[in-house]
């Protein structure tokens, strides 16, 4: 029995018994499964959550028909045709998790004014209407509308239903058509179904009651819903979503609590940054679930087993769903389950995975941008590389302690090989030690552990402290090296520089004299440390050469990282540092002035350069093949490592 025992504690929903508390949140577009390569990734995701132990595995976000209710140029999809290609590989990927003891739905939505202009799309329709700025013209909805909208979530429903689909998600949230009407900030018609929220709820309610209708009781029907809309005072808040959740409840077996837009999804919570906290729509799911009598499942950043417990156990919610968190690592509930919480992936919430909005992006090319930075299989469009077998066992040496050479060592020793892993420092973990002491870092901090633990329990020999010379390679018999050698920190010519600190040297005990600061460098390294050294009481600017700061981040979590600098951390962009003078600095504006500025430390973060000439020298003594991953290739994220490292050791 596992510690976590509110977590995996049976529960009806409906007509059907459910094995523990764990949903996959919908993920992924259902319509993906007709896109070549794509559909391979998803149906491996998919199948992957319900392996994993998930009670639900919800398909994502699938428009209900290809006129209107779209944002992507995706292949459509006959509801109407039960012959539809769809219909075999979806009933193949229902089947196999349903086959795992887990429920299969998929989340039936339409976007209503947000519709995009792409092919066969020429208008758009909602509770208003009017010409957007892009040109769109968007239809009110009359009653004919509204009717036809309900049939198409009904022929759709059938549809899944026949696809062996246990039930649907009908997207009531996030700024999509349902929501539209529901919030005061979007509908203000003067009809019937305007004004009051019994006004307001009177299209969606009629939507559930005719599907529910066409359906049966035992097809289940979750409802999701954003508790707090978070688009200032105009938009829906929690206290009228609890009393739309209780008129909606007669119909649905589930309500599924989110927040926020998709048109603003950082700022509103709909997708929580690393800045947001771990279940950051706890409360507004408590609101709900004691108003109504149906199951309640919460989503929001939730990705330890514990708290999940926890939420459970104090009545905030019946469920938990997860959706990051389970491409961070599919096998979050087995492990719970097992007590293994130590060796589960957390999320990040670093948006890897979602770097933006798909809008616009070209899905044929979703590898080149899309990926999970601690967990290399997600994501990975190398078919073969993921369903290889190993070769014969080898013996192999890892140099290289970081994220790349830790996870090269574990996977290759699972593929059966015989691993040393060398690092010359005193312990594992390479440039992320400072995480051990950067606020933000806590998830990431727990993921370097969580490799640290997999090395200790393997059979993998460790030497630490430990410098691998070009004797070590030509004499230790080894049958293939993997170099993680990393980077080091990059010292431009400036003058003055060496009276200044690298950022990284302030999570190695060196303290600033006084409170403020100047950061040269205005990349995530820079801006990042800098937001520490804020949250520690310092004053600090930073200086940024470019035209905006962060520029290397990914879009969503730049967006989440400007938000939470704005009310610690300033910054100047444009200006060019010349000089460092002790404890002022000497830049060169746009308008090549020049410009002094003052403080009491000066610190710098102006890139990383792969250790080039360590490698050359190792690779160089080497006979035997040698694959050289990480930072020693190229400086980058902690997503490039991890994959780097696993793909190098798949390939023995």
């Amino acid at each position: 029995m596992s510690k976590f025992k509110h977590l995996f504690s049976p529960i009806r929903v409906g007509t059907h018994t459910y094995k523990n508390r764990i949903i996959a949140a919908p993920i992924y577009c259902g319509t993906f499964i007709n896109v070549p390569n794509l559909d391979y990734v998803m149906k491996h995701a998919m199948k992957a959550r319900a392996d994993g132990g998930a009670a639900q595995v919800t398909l994502g976000e699938t428009a209900v028909n290809f006129r209107g209710a779209i944002r992507e140029p995706l292949p459509p999809i006959d509801y109407t045709n039960f012959h539809d290609p769809t219909m075999v590989k979806l009933k193949e990927l229902a089947s196999y998790i349903k086959s795992q003891d887990a429920k299969c739905l998929i989340e039936l939505s339409h976007c209503g004014e947000s519709v995009e202009s792409i092919p066969g799309v020429e208008f758009g329709i909602g509770p208003m209407g009017y010409t957007r700025k892009d040109g769109m013209v968007i239809y009110a909805m009359d009653e004919k509308m509204m009717d036809d909208v309900i049939q198409d979530f009904i022929t759709a429903a059938k549809f899944m239903k026949e696809a062996g689909m246990d039930g649907v998600m009908i997207h009531c949230g996030h700024g999509w058509l349902l929501h539209q009407f529901l919030s005061p900030r979007t509908n203000k018609r003067n009809d019937r179904f305007g004004g009051s929220l019994e006004n307001r709820a009177r299209f969606p309610l009629m939507l559930l009651k005719k599907v529910r209708e066409a359906m049966g009781k035992d097809f289940i029907l979750e409802i999701r819903v954003s508790g707090e809309e978070a688009m200032g005072e105009s938009g829906m808040h929690i206290d009228e979503t609890v009393e739309f959740c209780k008129m909606a409840q007669q119909y649905a077996d589930l309500i599924h609590v989110s927040v926020g837009v998709y048109r603003n999804p950082i700022l509103s919570g709909e997708f929580s940054s690393l800045f947001q906290p771990h279940g950051l729509n706890a409360e507004a799911a408590k609101a709900i679930k004691q108003a109504v009598d149906i199951p309640v499942v919460v989503v929001g950043g939730i990705n330890d087993p514990k708290q999940a417990d926890e939420m459970i156990a104090s009545g905030i919610c019946d469920f938990v769903a997860l959706a990051r968190q389970l491409t961070a690592d599919p096998y979050f509930p087995k492990k719970a389950q097992d007590d293994q919480e130590e060796d589960i992936n957390p999320c990040l919430r670093c948006f890897k995975c979602f770097p933006g909005p798909l809008e616009g992006v070209d899905i044929t090319q979703m590898h080149q941008i899309y990926g999970c930075s601690v967990n290399p299989e997600e994501f990975c469009y190398d078919f073969d590389l993921l369903e290889s077998k190993p070769g014969k066992p080898k013996k192999v040496l890892v140099v290289g302690g970081g994220i790349a050479g830790m996870t090269a060592a574990i996977t290759a020793h699972d593929r059966g090989h015989q691993v040393t892993l060398a690092d010359k420092r005193s312990e594992l973990g390479g440039v992320l030690f400072f995480t051990d002491m950067d606020y933000y870092k806590k998830d990431l901090n727990r993921f370097k552990h969580v490799l640290e633990n997999r090395i200790r329990k393997r059979n993998i020999s460790v030497r630490l402290n430990y410098k691998v010379t070009p004797r070590e390679i030509r004499e230790g018999g080894y049958d293939h090296i993997i170099l993680a050698l990393g980077a080091s920190p990059v010292t431009p010519p400036i003058k003055g520089i060496q009276s200044a600190h690298q950022a990284l040297d302030f999570y190695r005990g060196v303290k600033p004299e006084g409170k403020n600061i100047l950061m040269i460098g205005g990349g995530l390294v820079g801006c990042e440390t800098s937001l520490d050294m804020a949250r520690q009481g310092y004053h600090v600017e930073v200086i940024e050469m470019g035209d905006k700061v962060a520029p290397d981040s990914y879009p969503m979590h730049r967006i989440g990282l400007l938000n939470e600098m704005e009310n610690l951390v300033s910054w100047r962009c444009s200006l060019k540092c010349l000089e460092i003078k002790g404890t002022s600095i000497l830049c060169e504006n746009e308008q090549h002035q020049t410009v002094e500025l003052e403080a009491d430390s000066i610190f710098y973060a102006l890139g990383m350069k792969a250790n080039e000439a360590a490698v050359k020298e190792l690779s160089a003594a080497s006979d035997v093949p040698v694959s050289i991953v990480g930072d020693c290739k190229k400086a980058a994220k902690v997503y490039e490592a991890g994959r780097q490292g696993w793909e190098a050791a798949m390939r023995l």
